[in-house]
């Protein structure tokens, strides 16, 4: 299932839609969300949102840590936070990365990557 819509050629944000599995609280305050990255994109991009992961493209290749340096800055930007409030970590492949963030809400999160989808 698909958490972003886009009407009329205008992206509508489904305030009232549950927040994705792939979007979790932790202890702390603190949230993790589930990526699926693919490097060597041509931009850097949020192209979707689902239940399992949010998919981000990135341009950078993977090779000497340029593809996780790159995700955390584009993060950063896309959910308003410093470096410093974002800890990457390996997921269950070499593709998957676990994003904890802290001083951010699970809906806030959300919601903005819900508003940087393009496909």
């Amino acid at each position: 299932m698909e958490y972003d819509s886009d009407v009329f050629g205008l992206k509508q944000v489904i305030k009232d839609a549950p927040v994705p599995p792939c979007i979790s609280q932790l202890e702390g305050g603190l949230v993790q969300v589930a990526i699926e990255v693919e490097d060597r994109a041509q931009r850097s991009a949020i192209t979707r949102v689902n239940a399992d992961d949010v998919r981000v493209t990135i341009a950078a290749p993977a090779a000497r840590g340029e593809a996780n340096s790159e995700l955390l800055e584009f993060m950063g930007k896309v959910l308003c936070l410093r470096l410093s409030q974002m800890t990457l970590q390996r997921g269950w492949n070499n593709k998957s990365k676990l994003l904890v963030v802290e001083d951010v809400s699970v809906r806030e999160v959300y919601e903005k990557l819900l508003e940087a989808v393009q496909p």
